[in-house]
Protein backbone atom coordinates (compact mmCIF):
# COMPACT_ATOMS: atom_id res chain seq x y z
CA UNK A 1 0.00 0.00 0.00
CA UNK A 2 2.86 2.36 0.66
CA UNK A 3 4.12 2.34 -2.94
CA UNK A 4 0.82 3.53 -4.51
CA UNK A 5 0.45 6.23 -1.87
CA UNK A 6 4.01 7.43 -2.43
CA UNK A 7 3.47 7.34 -6.19
CA UNK A 8 0.35 9.44 -5.74
CA UNK A 9 2.19 12.09 -3.75
CA UNK A 10 4.97 12.15 -6.35
CA UNK A 11 2.42 12.68 -9.12
CA UNK A 12 0.77 15.50 -7.19
CA UNK A 13 4.17 17.13 -6.64
CA UNK A 14 4.98 16.84 -10.37
CA UNK A 15 1.64 18.35 -11.34
CA UNK A 16 2.05 21.26 -8.90
CA UNK A 17 5.61 21.97 -10.04
CA UNK A 18 4.57 21.80 -13.68
CA UNK A 19 1.67 24.20 -13.05
CA UNK A 20 3.87 26.69 -11.22
CA UNK A 21 6.49 26.51 -13.97
CA UNK A 22 3.92 27.19 -16.69
CA UNK A 23 2.49 30.05 -14.64
CA UNK A 24 5.96 31.55 -14.15
CA UNK A 25 6.68 31.20 -17.90
CA UNK A 26 3.44 32.99 -18.78
CA UNK A 27 4.24 35.76 -16.32
CA UNK A 28 7.78 36.12 -17.69
CA UNK A 29 6.54 36.25 -21.28
CA UNK A 30 3.93 38.86 -20.38
CA UNK A 31 6.56 40.95 -18.61
CA UNK A 32 8.82 40.78 -21.67
CA UNK A 33 5.98 41.69 -24.03
CA UNK A 34 4.97 44.62 -21.82
CA UNK A 35 8.57 45.83 -21.70
CA UNK A 36 9.07 45.74 -25.45
CA UNK A 37 5.72 47.38 -26.04
CA UNK A 38 6.71 50.25 -23.75
CA UNK A 39 10.18 50.39 -25.31
CA UNK A 40 8.75 50.59 -28.83
CA UNK A 41 6.37 53.33 -27.77
CA UNK A 42 9.22 55.17 -26.05
CA UNK A 43 11.43 54.99 -29.14
CA UNK A 44 8.62 56.49 -31.20
CA UNK A 45 7.94 59.35 -28.77
CA UNK A 46 8.62 62.75 -30.30
CA UNK A 47 11.23 65.10 -28.85
CA UNK A 48 9.92 67.35 -26.09
CA UNK A 49 11.14 70.68 -24.71
CA UNK A 50 13.52 70.02 -21.80
CA UNK A 51 14.70 73.60 -21.29
CA UNK A 52 12.56 74.14 -18.19
CA UNK A 53 13.39 71.01 -16.21
CA UNK A 54 14.58 71.21 -12.59
CA UNK A 55 18.28 71.70 -13.29
CA UNK A 56 20.69 72.21 -10.40
CA UNK A 57 20.97 75.97 -9.87
CA UNK A 58 24.08 77.59 -8.41
CA UNK A 59 22.41 81.01 -8.16
CA UNK A 60 22.88 82.45 -4.70
CA UNK A 61 24.97 79.48 -3.57
CA UNK A 62 28.07 80.42 -1.58
CA UNK A 63 30.78 77.75 -1.54
CA UNK A 64 34.25 78.00 0.07
CA UNK A 65 36.40 78.35 -3.03
CA UNK A 66 40.16 79.03 -2.70
CA UNK A 67 40.14 79.57 1.05
CA UNK A 68 42.55 76.84 2.16
CA UNK A 69 45.77 75.46 0.61
CA UNK A 70 45.14 71.74 0.08
CA UNK A 71 45.50 69.54 -2.99
CA UNK A 72 42.28 67.59 -2.50
CA UNK A 73 40.29 70.74 -1.85
CA UNK A 74 41.73 72.34 -4.98
CA UNK A 75 40.75 69.36 -7.14
CA UNK A 76 37.20 69.37 -5.79
CA UNK A 77 36.86 73.12 -6.26
CA UNK A 78 38.09 72.96 -9.86
CA UNK A 79 35.68 70.13 -10.66
CA UNK A 80 32.69 71.99 -9.22
CA UNK A 81 33.67 75.15 -11.11
CA UNK A 82 33.68 73.17 -14.37
CA UNK A 83 30.27 71.68 -13.60
CA UNK A 84 28.79 75.12 -12.90
CA UNK A 85 28.96 75.76 -16.64
CA UNK A 86 27.19 72.48 -17.50
CA UNK A 87 23.57 71.39 -17.27
CA UNK A 88 23.04 69.19 -14.24
CA UNK A 89 19.88 67.15 -13.70
CA UNK A 90 18.97 64.62 -11.03
CA UNK A 91 17.33 61.69 -12.79
CA UNK A 92 18.04 59.08 -10.12
CA UNK A 93 15.51 56.25 -10.14
CA UNK A 94 14.10 57.04 -13.59
CA UNK A 95 14.64 54.39 -16.29
CA UNK A 96 15.77 55.18 -19.82
CA UNK A 97 12.43 53.91 -21.10
CA UNK A 98 10.53 56.34 -18.87
CA UNK A 99 12.82 59.18 -19.93
CA UNK A 100 12.13 58.47 -23.59
CA UNK A 101 8.39 58.16 -22.98
CA UNK A 102 8.33 61.52 -21.21
CA UNK A 103 10.86 63.57 -23.17
CA UNK A 104 11.35 61.73 -26.44
CA UNK A 105 14.06 59.30 -27.55
CA UNK A 106 16.08 62.07 -29.22
CA UNK A 107 16.65 63.73 -25.82
CA UNK A 108 18.04 60.61 -24.13
CA UNK A 109 21.76 61.26 -24.88
CA UNK A 110 21.53 64.81 -23.47
CA UNK A 111 19.54 63.71 -20.43
CA UNK A 112 22.03 60.92 -19.76
CA UNK A 113 24.89 63.43 -19.82
CA UNK A 114 23.05 65.81 -17.49
CA UNK A 115 22.43 62.94 -15.06
CA UNK A 116 26.11 61.93 -15.21
CA UNK A 117 26.98 65.52 -14.38
CA UNK A 118 24.73 65.27 -11.34
CA UNK A 119 26.40 62.09 -10.14
CA UNK A 120 29.83 63.68 -10.53
CA UNK A 121 28.68 66.81 -8.71
CA UNK A 122 27.30 65.10 -5.60
CA UNK A 123 30.30 62.78 -5.37
CA UNK A 124 32.66 65.72 -5.63
CA UNK A 125 30.71 67.69 -3.03
CA UNK A 126 30.83 64.70 -0.70
CA UNK A 127 34.61 64.43 -1.07
CA UNK A 128 34.99 68.19 -0.66
CA UNK A 129 32.87 68.30 2.49
CA UNK A 130 34.65 65.38 4.09
CA UNK A 131 38.07 66.86 3.37
CA UNK A 132 37.05 70.19 4.88
CA UNK A 133 35.86 68.38 8.00
CA UNK A 134 39.11 66.41 8.22
CA UNK A 135 41.08 69.67 8.12
CA UNK A 136 38.90 71.19 10.85
CA UNK A 137 36.84 73.59 8.76
CA UNK A 138 33.39 72.62 10.03
CA UNK A 139 31.37 75.67 8.87
CA UNK A 140 32.75 75.38 5.36
CA UNK A 141 32.11 71.63 5.32
CA UNK A 142 28.50 72.27 6.35
CA UNK A 143 27.96 74.75 3.51
CA UNK A 144 29.25 72.25 0.93
CA UNK A 145 27.28 69.31 2.28
CA UNK A 146 24.10 71.37 2.62
CA UNK A 147 24.33 72.27 -1.04
CA UNK A 148 24.73 68.58 -1.91
CA UNK A 149 21.58 67.71 0.05
CA UNK A 150 19.66 70.62 -1.48
CA UNK A 151 20.69 69.42 -4.94
CA UNK A 152 19.22 65.98 -4.21
CA UNK A 153 22.24 63.89 -3.27
CA UNK A 154 21.51 60.32 -2.20
CA UNK A 155 24.99 59.66 -0.80
CA UNK A 156 24.55 58.31 2.71
CA UNK A 157 27.96 59.58 3.87
CA UNK A 158 26.92 63.14 3.02
CA UNK A 159 23.89 62.99 5.28
CA UNK A 160 25.81 61.18 8.00
CA UNK A 161 28.61 63.71 8.21
CA UNK A 162 26.25 66.68 7.99
CA UNK A 163 24.14 65.30 10.85
CA UNK A 164 27.32 64.78 12.89
CA UNK A 165 28.44 68.35 12.24
CA UNK A 166 25.01 69.71 13.19
CA UNK A 167 25.31 67.93 16.52
CA UNK A 168 28.83 69.22 17.09
CA UNK A 169 27.74 72.78 16.29
CA UNK A 170 24.74 72.56 18.64
CA UNK A 171 22.26 72.58 15.75
CA UNK A 172 20.72 69.14 16.17
CA UNK A 173 17.33 70.55 15.27
CA UNK A 174 18.49 70.78 11.65
CA UNK A 175 18.64 66.99 11.43
CA UNK A 176 14.88 67.00 10.92
CA UNK A 177 15.51 68.95 7.72
CA UNK A 178 17.81 66.16 6.55
CA UNK A 179 15.04 63.63 7.18
CA UNK A 180 12.62 65.67 5.09
CA UNK A 181 15.16 65.92 2.28
CA UNK A 182 15.83 62.17 2.39
CA UNK A 183 12.10 61.42 2.39
CA UNK A 184 11.83 63.10 -1.01
CA UNK A 185 14.53 60.99 -2.64
CA UNK A 186 13.69 58.72 -5.58
CA UNK A 187 16.52 56.37 -4.80
CA UNK A 188 17.27 52.94 -3.36
CA UNK A 189 19.34 54.79 -0.74
CA UNK A 190 16.28 56.55 0.67
CA UNK A 191 15.49 53.99 3.38
CA UNK A 192 19.13 53.39 4.46
CA UNK A 193 19.60 57.16 4.85
CA UNK A 194 16.37 57.56 6.81
CA UNK A 195 17.29 54.61 9.01
CA UNK A 196 20.69 56.12 9.75
CA UNK A 197 19.19 59.53 10.57
CA UNK A 198 16.60 57.91 12.84
CA UNK A 199 19.36 56.33 14.89
CA UNK A 200 21.21 59.63 15.21
CA UNK A 201 18.25 61.56 16.62
CA UNK A 202 16.97 63.81 18.03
Amino acid sequence: MRIPVLFGWVMIFVVVVSYKRRKADRSRKKTELDFWERENTANATRKQDISNLDYVDFTGVSLPFALFPDGTLKQCEEQVKKLKDEKILNLTGISNTDLKLTYGAANLPSLTQYDQNFTLLVRTLNTWGHRLEELGYAPEAISVLEFAVAAGSDIKATYQLLAKLYQQQGESGKIEGLRKAASGLNSLMKEPILGMLKQIGP
